[in-house]
């Protein structure tokens, strides 16, 4: 691959998006960030991306409602969940159009694997 995915990180804690950021950009990939559902659909005016990555519960607009709204206006953009309540069920957001669910709960660097696992891999082998 000649270059690295356009990445859009939506995450409300500051702390996660910062290191998410860094391990992701350390791997070559270029990420933008969004605070929440409504700043990231913003951001997917503004130009296309190869995928989004956001968190589940967040202020203004969650993780559910920007899946649907990236399914609706961006079909070929990619959306990985990511989440750190384990009552969300899975499927659920598959269901919607995921590309992945990925739990915070596991070590950072096999959540950070499974981020990037995730990006990589064609729909079709998921």
């Amino acid at each position: 691959m000649d270059r690295k995915k356009r990445i859009l990180l939506v995450e409300d804690k500051d702390i996660i998006r910062d290191v998410l950021t860094g391990f992701l950009e350390s791997e070559g990939y270029r990420i933008d960030e969004a605070q929440d559902g409504i700043e990231a659909m913003e951001k997917l005016e503004q130009g296309p991306f190869d995928a989004v990555i956001t968190d589940i519960k967040m202020p203004r607009m969650d993780g559910i409602s920007l899946l649907k709204e990236v399914r609706k206006f961006h079909p070929g953009t990619d959306v990985i969940i990511i989440t750190g309540y384990n009552n969300r069920s899975p499927q659920a957001s598959l269901g919607l159009g995921a590309k992945a669910f990925i739990p915070k709960s596991c070590d950072v660097e096999t959540f950070i694997n499974r981020i990037i696992d995730a990006i990589e891999k064609d729909r079709e082998e998921i």
